[in-house]
């Protein structure tokens, strides 16, 4: 939804009806997740593995989901594949995160400036993003000595760069971590029960054809995978997960919890609200799920924060 739809908002008061609560007619709540979904799960690939683009992005294409791709584009394996990289996967829906320019670690702060910068640069310009697009990071799993630079350098080039740290790698790896489909399943179904947010980090994905004679690294068994992303369908299409990428989910989630939504105005056939944030709209213009009681019915819609007045309005 662009802005200017999100901020003049008219609605049909049928046909987008949600079950009705006991909220007075007007009454507007914000959702905690995205079209008032009970949890949020991510789905994270890393290191530009030739199965992402043979096996896990067609697969995730099938069922309608998506998946955050923390590249390396300088990494020979990630260049065999440019040109998919380059033109396909993102326009299939995928999300690029940063993961170095090449996973071999950074020398020190000026071979940081490359490895990072570079990656972030690249992501930008494939998808055509502008600088003020947040990108979501993931740092490689190199060794210590591999790793030159400070937490406090590292988080001055997150900030330079416009990137997001996301959540560590610790108890969220498949077949490094969880090697079963009810064990991943069970991060998702925390998910729902705390009605919060969880992930799966991924690295290979089984290859069967073609048959290159070797796996990628950590390669997850299709016959784990498949039902894995079948199960998680299904719980999105109960409405119980929002699966989604890191940076909406953190934008979601930053907007929200400094947001606030007022009826300005209120009658049998028309409301204005008015929905704020104190999160900077610089970074964070994704549209918050608002859920307004109507008489006789509820509707659910999104809008993103600002200074105008959304309009919801009866319309036959």
């Amino acid at each position: 939804m662009n802005r200017s739809l999100a901020l003049c908002l008219l609605l049909f008061f049928l046909g987008m009806a949600l079950p009705s609560s006991a909220q007075d007619p007007g009454e507007t709540r914000i959702a905690k997740w995205k079209d008032d979904r009970t949890g949020a799960f991510l789905l994270m690939f890393d290191d530009s593995w030739p199965s992402h683009v043979q096996v896990a992005v067609p697969e995730l294409v099938k069922r309608g989901l998506i998946a955050t791709f923390y590249v390396c584009p300088g990494k020979g394996e990630h260049l065999k594949f440019s040109a998919d990289w380059d033109n396909k996967v993102w326009q299939q829906g995928m999300v690029y995160g940063n993961h170095t320019m090449t996973h071999k670690g950074v020398k020190d702060y000026t071979n940081a400036i490359t490895e990072i910068g570079d990656c972030a640069r690249y992501i930008r310009k494939v998808t055509g993003a502008k600088e003020t697009k947040l990108v979501s990071y993931g740092q490689p799993g190199v060794g210590p000595k591999d790793w030159n630079i400070t937490p406090e350098q590292l988080k001055e080039l997150l900030k330079q760069n416009n990137m997001i740290d996301r959540p560590p790698f610790a108890n969220h790896g498949a077949v490094y971590h969880w090697k079963t489909k009810e064990e991943m399943l069970a991060l998702a179904d925390k998910a729902i029960t705390n009605k919060g947010m969880e992930y799966l980090v991924i690295h290979g994905v089984e290859r069967l054809k073609p048959d290159w004679g070797y796996q990628d690294f950590w390669a997850l068994k299709q016959d784990v995978f498949f039902p894995l992303l079948d199960a998680l369908k299904e719980r999105q299409d109960k409405h119980q997960l929002w699966i989604t990428d890191h940076i909406s989910a953190h934008q979601y989630e930053t907007e929200r919890n400094t947001a606030e939504v007022k009826v300005l105005e209120r009658s049998a056939s028309k409301f204005h609200v008015e929905l704020k944030t104190k999160a900077d709209p610089v970074y964070y213009d994704h549209p918050l799920t608002l859920i307004t009681r109507v008489p006789e019915d509820t509707i659910r819609y999104d809008a993103i924060p600002g200074n105008i007045p959304i309009v919801v309005e009866k319309t036959q």
